[in-house]
């Protein structure tokens, strides 16, 4: 979004101070303000606003009826106006669909379409049914949008029934973090070896900076987590050694750019050269980078830590999410029912005795 002074243009807060924001246009010499509940909000609306000026969609005059308008015309819409984390994620969601339907009125997109398009991905193979999900989910919030401006009459994509998704969580076995080590140098297993000992999400692992590491009080934060919240996590010893060993090379960061010493290393390029090749060599299916983190909070869960600290270190927003461990191992469950069992209050002769002796007593009297 385009910047004047260090603030965003066309983003007003009115009167300063008060929590109102509005959004300020120019449209053919005539000044129009919408208002906003708030400032993400109004760069949300700003942005949406600009692309529809731009690609001639905007009429502020309510008789006057928009064009038709081609999926590539709704997707470049969604995304000046996203203000999404995962904005580099919706991007090549947008590219694919794109590349399918760009140049189709939205209007003319049905439902058949959409079910024969999912079919198609599924028969090939490439993408799991989860991913197919995300795809024809970002799809939808894009047609949402359309028709709540009057575009479309309905979405297409509500009518499409998602793939069933498994609640097993993929988490690296012992044996299998043997054979990763065993083929990964300890140069690259650092990085490994510290996503497991913290439960790092990727960005947040290879956007690290020294600044947010504090090895006196054995933490390190991020500022600005997943949740939109600042994030503080404890440091094991292994991860303490781990961030001793590695050479600074008077970078910022501590993942730091292998060419490019001053920026943050390629996590994509990591995962292809490093990582990727060796779950292939070691035989491991079904996994990739997120399945490090899953393999902390399994780990965290079968060693007994509550699930609400287990909450705080991964940066779960809702405790639903961090519930999807608790039943991870059958050994872990055995064990947990072990512990609560009464049978050691009736074990052992004297015990045994004593009620005896006890029911001897009752009798008697």
């Amino acid at each position: 979004m385009a910047r004047k002074d260090g603030k965003d243009r066309g983003i007003v807060e009115k009167p300063t101070g008060s929590g109102k924001w509005w959004v300020r246009l120019s449209v053919n010499g005539r000044e129009r303000w919408y208002r906003a509940d708030n400032k993400t909000q109004a760069r949300a609306l700003y942005g949406r606003l600009k692309a529809e000026i731009r690609e001639e969609t905007y009429f502020p005059d309510k008789f006057k009826k928009s064009k038709d308008i081609t999926l590539r015309m709704a997707m470049t819409r969604h995304l000046a106006g996203s203000t999404n984390r995962s904005l580099v994620t919706e991007k090549t969601f947008g590219k694919f669909w794109i590349s399918l339907w760009g140049n189709r009125l939205i209007r003319d997109i049905t439902v058949e379409d959409c079910r024969q398009a999912q079919a198609q991905l599924k028969a090939k193979g490439e993408w799991q049914p989860t991913t197919i999900n995300r795809y024809f989910a970002f799809l939808r919030r894009v047609l949402m949008l359309a028709m709540k401006d009057g575009q479309i009459v309905r979405n297409p994509v509500s009518s499409v029934k998602f793939f069933p998704e498994s609640n097993r969580v993929r988490f690296f076995s012992d044996d299998e973090l043997r054979s990763l080590h065993g083929l990964i140098d300890s140069e690259d297993w650092r990085i490994v070896g510290f996503a497991i000992e913290t439960g790092l999400r990727r960005s947040e692992q290879f956007g690290l900076k020294w600044e947010h590491v504090c090895f006196e009080s054995r933490t390190l934060t991020i500022p600005m987590s997943k949740s939109g919240l600042t994030r503080h996590i404890p440091l094991s010893g292994e991860a303490l050694r781990i961030l001793r060993s590695m050479d600074t090379l008077d970078s910022p960061y501590v993942f730091s750019g292998i060419r490019k010493p001053l920026q943050p290393m390629d996590s994509r390029a990591f995962l292809r050269r490093v990582y990727e090749p060796a779950m292939r060599k070691a035989g491991i299916m079904s996994a990739c980078w997120h399945t490090l983190r899953h393999t902390t909070a399994s780990r965290l869960t079968m060693a007994g830590v509550p699930l609400p600290t287990i909450k705080d270190i991964l940066g779960h927003r809702d405790i639903q999410t961090t519930l999807k461990y608790a039943h991870l191992s059958p050994s872990h469950i055995q064990n947990a029912i072990e512990k609560g069992s009464v049978s050691h209050l009736f074990s052992g002769t004297g015990s045994k005795t004593g009620s005896k002796e006890k029911r001897e007593e009752v009798k008697t009297a």
